[in-house]
């Protein structure tokens, strides 16, 4: 019997290690890359955004605490060319479902509009925010960071159709 048992036992976990899956690394197409990265930025962005709410902390007021960090590494000797190309490279990177589109430009101002820029928002809230709360943070940051970099920032918003302005200042 014990013999019987232990063929049992044997048979048993020979069958469990034989069942295990092996892992492997994922490989990711460059479509996947960018879905992931999308996704992660938003959702760092957004998490922040609904803790800074939950401590009474507006939208706008947490975009210009994020704009404070981040201007230490703008230089404003870059001048206006340099911004406006650095902001156009960042949002476009930010959503890469966004046309991008210039508008209207000259060597002190540029317009341009981006599609889609509430894609994550169109079923409604996402990651605990509305999307009027992530541009209300987004155009916090994007101020502040502009103002240090001698420039004026602007924005409108019709249905996810993003229109920036960029003036020299």
């Amino acid at each position: 019997m014990k013999i019987l048992t232990i063929i049992f036992a044997v048979l048993l976990s020979a069958s469990t290690l034989c069942a295990q899956e092996s892992f492997t690394v994922p490989q990711l197409t460059p479509e996947q890359e960018t879905e992931v990265l999308y996704n992660h930025v938003y959702a760092y962005f957004a998490a922040g955004l609904s803790m800074a709410k939950e401590k009474g902390v507006s939208p706008e007021a947490y975009g210009e605490y994020i704009g404070e960090q981040f201007k230490v590494f703008w230089d404003p000797e870059s001048g206006f060319p340099f911004f406006v190309n650095q902001i156009m490279f960042i949002l476009q990177g930010v959503n890469p479902y966004s046309e991008m589109k210039i508008v209207e430009q000259n060597e002190k101002m540029i317009r341009f509009t981006m599609s889609n820029m509430n894609k994550l928002f169109i079923q409604g809230p996402a990651y605990g925010i509305s999307y009027n709360e992530f541009l209300a943070c987004s155009d916090g940051l994007l101020k502040t960071v502009a103002n240090h970099m001698k420039t004026n920032f602007s924005y409108k918003d019709t249905d996810g159709l993003y229109e920036v302005t960029l003036t020299a200042k």
